[in-house]
């Protein structure tokens, strides 16, 4: 009996245990789920205008939102993953998941396919007035990056150039933010923000000299690339065009990064009437540096300060009448390196070569680098817009070098079996060189633009634009700059530019588009001209894009059109220094058909690009690229070709999250008088890329990201020889970046969230060529040594949301 009682009394108590552990885990879960985060919500048509008064469902409840005027939308969500779809009256539904995380800000765009829906004679559309902004994505090849993600993306510099790798442009230096646009190079992109068109530093002679991007990830709002094609308001280059905007936020957003190479600080909010997005960078390459086959003191830092300021005044309807902008960009530079030893190996497995090198002395480069700008824009009516721009960019770039160095060349020793494997056995040759720099240059650029649209039918279907702008510009180029080699028994003299120039110049460039609208078809028709008073040429290019949509999934574009780009600073610029003013300019006529295919699978949304690109260029000026320098000959009468492919597919391959792949395929060549056709330096035929993100299944706070770059060689050949400048192909160049983190929600007064991201570059430690030093041997052979780049690093940062 007293058994029984004892087995009753232990069977009491292991029910009791097991509704105490059954109410702990309720109380636990009614816990998490008490947890909350936000949502903010941006619904975008095609074309990224705004869709205002969206309406968001979310699936398996009754719930549905409604988005603002401005086509936003703020939540306070518990934490969880949430399948939504949105819905708008001129657009297609999108279905898409989003997760909420405790105490963090979820940002989230939308773009819905853009629709018509008629009823015999009747259109069906929106009654509300449509924003009469201008398009801020160009008209062919529009890419949407989610800015809020590049922020975690695995990259040694904190930047967006030196992320379009992966988005159709290349590049054969990740320590370079210079990115090169089928066949072109690093001159002929454009970059703007919003429509003001941005300056950069021209002096840098390598990747670990250059600093920091222009673009500053964790200000921006939108960004935007197109890679050819684009319409006749976007300026005179030839090859491409990046546009960014700043945020505007109604609620504070703060936020900070430490990192090994990067530290940053931003702020954005709203003060009365007046949106502001400040932040400013620090980054500094020692850490990384330290991979390269020079060794010696690096000590770069870069530092970067951006502010925003946007007043805004609107009517009794709540319609933007008067807006002013102000930005501002300030650069500072300085890099310094102390060299001291360096070694190269290169050659055959059954023939190597290893240059030993020795350096005394020091390299430094300064740069001092701001722009200024003010926009006012006046909206009367929903049918116009006027805006005028002034801006302000100066430059002052300093480039001091004194360095001595001598090299060994020798033979090394690849038998395994011998016990001098790896070393060098047999002596080639040996030399010095004494380099001495003093360049300095001074640049001002000072322009005012009047821009203005008037829709001219009351449905905002057909719309005229203009632009006008009288620019002045001016360079001081003080060059000192010499260098001896003592190579193969004897000492010369291998360069000697002395040198102080100024030039002066007056630009008036302007555009006329007039775009139409007629049910599935859309047509862009522009004409763009340009005067310089350095060349007196006068230039027109005109420019077609013809666009046809016969449904929401599919959309086939053409685009054909003249573009030339008028000589700046470094086209002026001769292989000897000389400044040439009365250059022409570089001109192209280039065609354009593409298409963009949206599909489904696996419930998730995905979009195929692909098009097909001819150009025919004339009157070009012949360069070589020395590391990341451009090197022009001073001349024009060379003309060329380039044509490929471009293919990419993106979507949701994880819910929430942006992957995608991308292939290039390009051809492109120039003939030099009395010298025949050849390649041209940018002639990289075969690209791909593509980076995917992953998270834990069990846990989405743990996520993987990695990125693959492949591009076939560059050419290269013999420094100043143009008819030898490309008779050579580098090796292949690839590499693969892996970034793991861990989002931590946390929700304190000061301290929102945290995100604690590992980066490991160059994960499979390919030692990638960016450029050639050529030396000689006892017997007067002419060796080319590569110039390697970094090796694999890994690296860790720090994002915190306060």
């Amino acid at each position: 009996m007293a058994v029984q009682d004892k087995y009753e009394d232990r069977e009491q108590r292991g029910i009791l245990w097991r509704k105490f552990c059954f109410l702990v885990k309720v109380g636990i879960i009614g816990i998490g789920w008490a947890q909350e985060g936000f949502l903010h919500l941006r619904v975008v048509s095609s074309e990224n205008q705004p869709l205002p008064y969206a309406i968001v469902s979310f699936i398996g409840s009754a719930r549905q939102e409604i988005a603002d005027s401005t086509a936003q939308l703020y939540l306070k969500l518990p934490v969880g993953r949430y399948r939504l779809k949105v819905s708008h009256v001129n657009a297609n539904p999108v279905e898409t998941e989003v997760w909420i995380q405790k105490g963090a800000t979820t940002a989230l765009t939308i773009a819905l396919p853009t629709r018509e829906v008629l009823t015999d004679s009747v259109a069906i559309k929106d009654t509300r007035t449509l924003p009469t902004t201008l398009p801020v994505t160009p008209f062919l090849q529009p890419i949407p990056i989610r800015t809020e993600a590049l922020r975690f993306m695995p990259s040694p510099k904190p930047d967006i150039e030196s992320r379009l790798v992966l988005m159709g442009a290349l590049s054969s230096s990740e320590l370079s933010s210079q990115y090169r646009v089928r066949g072109g190079n690093f001159d002929e992109n454009l970059v703007y923000v919003g429509e003001v068109e941005i300056y950069r530093p021209f002096s840098a002679r390598s990747g670990q000299q250059e600093g920091l991007g222009f673009t500053n990830p964790a200000l921006l709002e939108e960004v935007f690339f197109s890679t050819g094609g684009f319409e006749a308001r976007f300026g005179d280059k030839l090859s491409s065009v990046l546009q960014v905007t700043y945020k505007r936020r109604e609620r504070p957003e703060r936020t900070i990064e430490i990192g090994l190479m990067t530290q940053s600080l931003s702020f954005s909010g709203k003060v009365g009437s007046i949106y502001y997005t400040l932040g400013g960078r620090r980054f500094t390459l020692g850490y990384l540096l330290r991979t390269l086959p020079v060794r010696g003191q690096y000590r770069p830092v870069f530092y970067d300060g951006q502010a925003y300021l946007c007043w805004v005044r609107k009517d009794t309807t709540g319609r933007e009448v008067w807006r002013i902008e102000a930005i501002s960009i300030g650069l500072l530079n300085r890099y310094r390196l102390f060299p001291q030893t360096g070694e190269a190996t290169f050659g055959l497995i059954n023939a190597a070569f290893r240059v030993q090198l020795y350096f005394v002395g020091t390299e430094e480069l300064r740069y001092r680098t701001g722009q200024q700008a003010i926009s006012i824009t006046w909206r009367p009516s929903p049918y116009f817009r006027l805006s005028h721009h002034f801006s302000y960019f100066g430059s002052l770039e300093d480039e001091i070098v004194d360095v001595e160095g001598a090299y060994l060349l020798g033979e090394v020793q690849t038998d395994l079996g011998n016990e001098l494997y790896n070393e060098i056995t047999v002596l080639r040759g040996a030399g010095s060189q004494i380099r001495r720099i003093r360049n300095y240059l001074d640049i001002h650029t000072l322009y005012g633009e009047q821009r203005g649209e008037w829709f001219w039918d009351s449905s905002l279907r057909h719309r005229l634009a203009w632009g006008l702008r009288l620019q002045a510009e001016s360079f001081t180029d003080q060059v000192y700059e010499w260098s001896a080699i003592d190579s193969a028994d004897y000492v010369r003299m291998d360069e000697r530019y002395f040198a102080f120039q100024s030039f002066h110049n007056r630009r008036a460039l302007g555009f006329v588009q007039q775009g139409f609208r007629w049910g599935k078809w859309r047509i862009e028709a522009g004409l763009r001209g340009h005067h310089s008073t350095a060349n007196r040429q006068f230039l027109l290019s005109p420019r077609f894009q013809l666009l046809y949509q016969p449904n929401d999934r599919i959309q086939y574009r053409m685009g054909i059109g003249h573009y030339a780009q008028p000589p700046f600073y470094r086209e002026l610029r001769g292989i000897d220094y000389v400044l040439i003013p009365t250059l022409r300019a570089q001109q192209s006529l280039q065609a354009v058909i593409g298409m963009d295919y949206r599909f489904s699978l696996w419930s998730r949304s995905f979009k195929y690009f692909a098009e097909v690109y001819a150009k025919w260029l004339w009157d070009l000026i012949p360069y070589e690229i020395e590391n990341v320098r451009l090197r022009y000959y001073g001349m024009n009468g060379v003309r060329g070709y380039a044509y490929g492919l471009d293919m990419r597919l993106n979507g949701e391959f994880l819910a929430g999250v942006d992957s995608w792949v991308a292939l290039g395929i390009l051809s492109t060549r120039e003939q030099i008088p009395k010298v025949g056709w050849m390649r041209r330096p940018s002639d990289q035929r075969v690209s791909f890329a593509f980076y995917v993100q992953d998270e834990l299944p069990t846990n989405p706070l743990y996520k993987m990201t990695l990125q693959f770059i492949f591009a076939t060689g560059t050419p290269f050949g013999v420094p100043r020889r143009l008819a030898a400048r490309t008779i050579f192909q580098m090796p292949f160049y690839n590499r693969v970046d892996m970034g793991l983190s861990r989002f931590f929600p946390i929700d304190k007064k000061y301290l929102r969230s945290l995100w604690i991201g590992l980066d490991i570059f160059n994960l499979f430690q390919r030692y990638n060529v960016v450029s050639y030093q050529w030396i000689a041997d006892v017997y007067g052979i002419r060796w080319a040594v590569p110039n390697y780049l970094s090796a694999r690093l890994v690296s860790l940062r720090v994002i915190g949301e306060l």
